[in-house]
Order: C-alpha cells, then sequence, then structure tokens
C-alpha cells in the first residue's frame, strides 16, 4: 500500500491510496489542475481509474474539486448523508453511493472503517483503510483525541494527524476571539501539544510512519509542528528517524510517498 498527500490544510486537503489492485481518493479539495500537476508524484496512478473517492466532511477545503473529478471520470463518490444534506453542491453528485457510513464497507478490495471525529461539521469521519496486509488510519479536522479515536488509531502501519496550531501563536495572533474559541474548542482544531501527546501512545502502539496534517498557515509552522513532536516522543525514549518517521504534510506539494 503506498500513500501520498497531495495537499493538507485550509485551502484544500486530498490524499490519495494506491495498491498494485486499486486506488482510492481520501477527500478532494483541489481544482482538476491543481490534481494534475500534484499526481505526477504518484505517476502509477490513473485518475480515471480510481475505485472511490471517500469524504471526510463537506467542508469546502475536503470537497471543492469533488463533484468535478467524479462527475468527469464517473468515479463513486462516499459521504455522510449528514454531509451529503450540507454539501453545497448535493444536487450535482450524480455518482453518489448509497452507503451506511457508520458502518465497515468494501471498495474494490480495500476495507474501510470509519470513526467519528469530533468538529464543527455536519458529520466529520476519520478512516482507517486496510488492503488485509496493512493500514493507514487518517483524522484530521478534531478538536480533541477521545479514548476512542486514540482505539481507532493505534496498531496502524501508518496515521496521518492533525496538527493544526500552536497554542501560543494562537493565543498571540491575530485571529478574532471568536474564531480563536472555535479553533481552540472541543470541535475545532487539534493543537501541536494534544497531537503530540497522542503520538506517544500511537507509537508504543507499534506506529512507525506518522504525518502530521492540517498545518495552519497563521498559526504554525512545518518546523515548530515537527520539533513538538519530536520533542515530546524524545522525552518518553522514543526516538525519531529510528523508532517513528514523522512527515509533515503541506498544502502547496505532494507529500513523500510513503510504502507499508
Amino acid at each position: 500500500m503506498k500513500i501520498c498527500n497531495l495537499a493538507s490544510g485550509s485551502r484544500g486537503n486530498c490524499t490519495v491510496i494506491v495498491t498494485p489492485d486499486t486506488s482510492i481518493m481520501i477527500d478532494n479539495g483541489l481544482t482538476m489542475r491543481q490534481l494534475d500537476q500534484r499526481l505526477s508524484a504518484m505517476s502509477q496512478l490513473d485518475t480515471g481509474k480510481l475505485a472511490g473517492i471517500i469524504i471526510t466532511h463537506e467542508h469546502s477545503d475536503h470537497t471543492k474539486g469533488l463533484v468535478k473529478l467524479s462527475n468527469t471520470y464517473k468515479i463513486p463518490v462516499y459521504m455522510h448523508r449528514l454531509s451529503v444534506d450540507n454539501f453545497y453542491e448535493r444536487e450535482d453528485l450524480k455518482y453518489l453511493v448509497e452507503q451506511d457510513m457508520d458502518k465497515s464497507f468494501e471498495v474494490d478490495g480495500l476495507h474501510i472503517e470509519p470513526f467519528r471525529l469530533p468538529h464543527d461539521s455536519a458529520y466529520n469521519l476519520g478512516y482507517r483503510v486496510s488492503d488485509g496486509k496493512s493500514s493507514l488510519a487518517i483524522a484530521t479536522d478534531l478538536g480533541y483525541v477521545s479514548t476512542s479515536t486514540l482505539g481507532w488509531l493505534k496498531g496502524n502501519d501508518a496515521v496521518i494527524l492533525e496538527s493544526n496550531h500552536d497554542l501560543t501563536m494562537l493565543k498571540c495572533g491575530s485571529y478574532p476571539a471568536y474564531l480563536k474559541k472555535r479553533i481552540e474548542s472541543k470541535n475545532g482544531h487539534l493543537s501541536n501539544d494534544d497531537c503530540s501527546t497522542a503520538l506517544v501512545e500511537l507509537c508504543k502502539s507499534g506506529v512507525k510512519n506518522v504525518m502530521l496534517a492540517h498545518l495552519s498557515q497563521d498559526n504554525n509552522t512545518p518546523e515548530i509542528a515537527f520539533e513538538c513532536s519530536k520533542n515530546n516522543l524524545m522525552r518518553e525514549g522514543i526516538k525519531e528517524g529510528d523508532d517513528v518517521i514523522i512527515d509533515v504534510a503541506s498544502q502547496f506539494r505532494p507529500s513523500r510517498i510513503i510504502e507499508i
């Protein structure tokens, strides 16, 4: 299984998962032009042969390229009914699959397990994806890591987890008070500190590959997010580069390809 994040952040989110037999996409907040440019990083992926596009929630940074891509190539879309009801282009969704998104399901041989995440959307899901040999869990746009969420993330070969903001940068920054309060809330976004605390438990459970995702461009930097997680792991005797590899997803360029 190969994993590549094509974009992560408030301007667009998209992750592709490729096996020798199939490929799927988690979210598409990219235009067709952006998608074509960034998919050069995954030369073995033919966009028109995607087995499905699986949506976490309806916010535009996760869906603004969805309808165009799906309708152009007739790609099935998997989205929770409450997200569909609140999706601004719902009338244009021609290839929506009727699927209970609170239960596990199969997409062309890949086993998909949804799990609920706390966020101020109509409905937000994380996913565990397995090909029977290895597994990835993805959880972004969440205000906190619950015991249940931690259970879904533990024991996977790779995890993509939000590390949205540095608390000091957020508190001292230019955002209005109401927006700061929203971001810090349990239905907001995950801080570097909370992410790094969760990573300790994940690494102890055997997770070897971690990607920090959905970084704020105003209240974080890749360096600060990386150092926060690295240093917190080090305090627990877990060494980045040896015990776990940490990548940081970018808003503007594809990540390295993680193979598990």
